[in-house]
């Protein structure tokens, strides 16, 4: 698959879960947390850029863990980060914040080896499960594994 088509894909995928997350957050706050192998950091930038284009300002934050938000022992053996892009009132107390956790899998180099960055089981650090997949093992580039039906089901009132 050539380059541009595998960017062409990977924006039509950001586009689906942008306008999912914004209308989902509508008159809310807002903290997306995206749990990615270190290859793939420049979909959080991406990500928030999208988010930024649909009226939310957003800022991508350090993650500072806490007993609330513990992060599996497992992400820096994987080389995985966790990056929160946050927009509007975001605090830890602050009930009218929309959550949304995203888990990305692909293939990563280790010691010259090839090897996926996560399970089938894609983990979220804040919940235990992931609001939505991606998948970038697709030959065809990144793919949308799983949504959340509160961000799938966009069209109902």
């Amino acid at each position: 698959m050539s380059d541009l088509a595998a960017i062409a894909r990977e924006r039509a995928v950001l586009t689906v879960i942008a306008d999912a997350v914004v209308q989902a957050s509508v008159g809310k706050g807002l903290r997306v947390a995206v749990a990615c192998p270190n290859s793939h950091l420049a979909l959080v930038d991406h990500l928030a850029q999208a988010l930024h284009a649909r009226g939310r300002a957003c800022r991508c934050l350090p993650m500072t863990p806490n007993p609330r938000d513990a992060v599996p022992p497992d992400r820096q053996a994987t080389g995985s980060t966790i990056v929160v892009i946050a927009s509007g009132p975001n605090t830890e107390v602050d009930r009218g914040t929309r959550r949304v956790n995203i888990s990305v899998i692909a293939d990563v180099q280790r010691d010259g080896e090839l090897s996926h960055s996560e399970s089938d089981e894609a983990y979220s650090w804040a919940t235990g499960d992931s609001d939505i997949i991606i998948d970038y093992r697709n030959p065809d580039g990144p793919v949308i594994r799983y949504m959340a039906p509160y961000l799938a089901a966009q069209d109902q009132p």
